[in-house]
């Protein structure tokens, strides 16, 4: 029996995707906690982020899966099944605050939408770090990078005037905080695209003809309603 449930597990569309989200999402946040990103939001910001990044990879992941194997509607399927497991894991994680994925599905869809649109616009690794700039809500990591550039000029002249000293341990923690920020994108860099290939890996499991009689099949129901 518990050989039948293994079995199960490795050949389901519906479990590969669940599983896979939930490891994704979880991963995604264990990481943006960490003290590397220097990004000062209560955990419930954070895990939202991470649920919704999770979901864009995995779209991401997919497509580059099925991409030359199946046409776009012969992946319905796949849609389905991982925006039921999303909608589930953001409900299960939200409700208890008030947040349904009914509410915040034009919002969620907006962000992804925009991850997207990054990805497209440019190449790794600035597609990474326009996607994590949207993420926290920041300036690009050049316009940190130049804001840098002009505190630290503005700090080697007051150094040298005696009237300005004690501003000077002001402009040195800007700048610390800058230098953190600007490193931070250099960490979501490495995570996103590694997560990118994790989600791959994970996602190979899928038998892409069961997806493709999946999608046929919600196509023959979605048609015998309309008649």
């Amino acid at each position: 029996m518990e050989l039948f449930f293994r079995n199960k597990e490795t050949s389901d569309p519906a479990i590969i995707i669940n599983n896979c989200l939930k490891t994704v999402t979880n991963r995604i946040s264990d990481d943006l906690d960490g003290d590397a990103y220097h990004w000062e939001k209560p955990w419930g910001v954070k895990r939202f982020e991470s649920i919704v990044l999770a979901k864009f990879l995995m779209d991401l992941a997919f497509n580059h899966l099925s991409e030359d194997k199946l046409q776009d509607d012969e992946k319905t399927g796949f849609e389905i099944l991982c925006n039921t497991s999303f909608s589930t894991l953001f409900n299960d994680e939200f409700s208890s605050v008030g947040l349904s994925f009914e509410d915040m599905q034009e919002e969620i869809q907006k962000k992804i939408d925009g991850y997207f649109e990054s990805r497209h616009e440019n190449r790794p690794p600035l597609c990474w770090h326009a996607i994590y700039q949207q993420i926290i809500r920041s300036s690009s990591k050049e316009e940190i990078e130049e804001d840098i550039q002009k505190k630290s000029e503005g700090l080697a002249l007051i150094k040298g005037n005696e009237n300005f000293t004690s501003m000077v341990p002001q402009y040195e923690t800007q700048i610390n905080a800058l230098n953190n920020k600007v490193n931070s994108f250099e960490y979501a860099e490495m995570m996103i695209s590694h997560m990118l290939r994790f989600t791959k890996e994970k996602l190979r499991a899928i038998n892409l003809k069961k997806i493709k009689a999946l999608s046929k099949k919600l196509a023959k129901q979605d048609r015998d309603k309309k008649k």
